[in-house]
């Protein structure tokens, strides 16, 4: 046991581990895999920035890494902003690429409040966004995957934290990796097959205003299935979703964790969330599955439908093994119209770049769910696409 208990956290889901490890297996003390997010056990040798787990991984992620790889990478430290404090931040490392250019010089119009972060609140690693501009793709059409923005590492996270707030004012859009241990990837990913075996998907439904304005809404069904992680299901199915328990209440931590620095910059107070929702798109089931563009919250756009107070939306993905945005399909697509303000139509929003996010396993998608459009594009593959994701909102 002394050999191997936790000497500090090393990730913002460090008490993940604790429920997935079993108790002789150590923590290894080293930056995750870009590809498969085992742990690293050598750097690319040309520009030092990225981990890998071995010479699979790093010829498997050649094509994604090579537009940013560069001999003149560097270490980056990010000082903090002012005297603002994230709460209890744990401390954390980060290497980084240079930054990317803001998708808009303008500051995200967000509600004001005063709600302090909750206690053992902790917030994660963050990276500076890579210099390489997402590809512009066709409405529908996946462009190159997305690197990460955020890559857990244990050190200095209180600086770092500053960098998400900077990367969501920059474009509204933060990709993390989120670092988890395989051993709880793996649990994750077992419970959310074993619940689509046993039929606790239900399914999911859209709503629109008949005419935008009114109080008469259409609900429409969608092609994912969900399942609520509310208290009274999980105490019911506990046996079922142990992990997938675990992962909701750490997501709602990592939100929370950042209101500090959101309300102090942004005048955005974090004060509630809803409870986790589990959805799958099931290529199998549903041929083609997906979820056309839109606002989680449009009451900025033509909709004009009241205000449900959700800012942040955070999705966190539980697939097996690496997914081809091309071949598999699925990808989350978020348009970079500006963290700002929302474009009144999806047809504006679809004239901005376009960022794909592949969802593979542990990747964490975190942007503003009152001013992007985003859509999941079509599955194209048999293969059953698992998410959780979890809404924050202001008072």
């Amino acid at each position: 046991w002394r050999r191997h208990k936790p000497r500090g956290s090393r990730f913002w889901l460090e008490t993940l581990f604790k429920h997935a490890r079993p108790p002789d297996l150590p923590i290894v003390m080293r930056d995750p895999c870009f590809m498969c997010g085992q742990p690293g056990h050598a750097n690319c040798s040309r520009c030092h920035s990225v981990t890998y787990c071995g010479p699979e991984c790093q010829r498997a992620g050649w094509r994604r890494h090579k537009p940013s790889c560069s001999p003149k990478a560097a270490e980056v430290t990010i000082k903090p902003s002012g005297s603002s404090g994230a709460g209890p931040m744990q401390a954390a490392s980060a290497s980084a690429a240079p930054p990317r250019p803001p998708a808009s010089n303008g500051r995200p119009e967000l509600s004001a409040g005063s709600v302090p972060p909750p206690r053992g609140s902790s917030c994660p690693v963050f990276l500076p966004p890579s210099s390489e501009a997402p590809s512009r793709s066709l409405s529908g059409t996946p462009g190159r995957p997305a690197e990460f923005d955020v890559m857990l590492t244990g050190q200095r996270s209180v600086e770092n934290a500053q960098r998400v707030v900077d990367c969501l004012k920059e474009r509204g859009v933060c990709i993390v990796k989120a670092g988890a241990d395989p051993t709880f990837q793996k649990a994750l990913m077992i419970e959310s097959k074993l619940l689509w075996e046993t039929g606790d998907y239900g399914d999911a439904k859209k709503g629109q205003p008949m005419v935008p304005g009114s109080d008469q809404i259409r609900y429409d069904a969608r092609d994912d299935k969900v399942v609520w992680l509310t208290n009274d299901w999980t105490q019911k199915n506990q046996q079922k979703c142990k992990a997938l328990k675990v992962l909701d209440g750490q997501l709602g931590e990592f939100g929370l964790g950042l209101n500090k620095l959101l309300e102090d910059q942004l005048g955005l107070s974090l004060s509630r969330r809803t409870c986790g929702m589990l959805a799958c798109y099931a290529g199998d089931a549903v041929p083609g599955a997906r979820y056309d563009f839109h606002v989680d919250n449009p009451y900025q756009t033509s909709m004009d439908v009241p205000d449900d107070k959700r800012r942040l939306s955070l999705v966190y993905y539980i697939n097996e093994g690496n997914w081809d945005v091309e071949k598999d399909g699925g990808a989350l697509q978020v348009c970079l119209a500006g963290p700002r303000k929302a474009p009144r139509t999806a047809s504006e929003a679809l004239q901005a770049e376009k960022l794909t996010v592949a969802p593979v396993c542990d990747t964490m998608a975190v942007f503003f769910s009152h001013t992007m459009y985003h859509a999941v594009l079509p599955v194209l593959s048999n293969r059953r696409r698992f998410a959780l994701s979890t809404w924050f909102q202001c008072p």
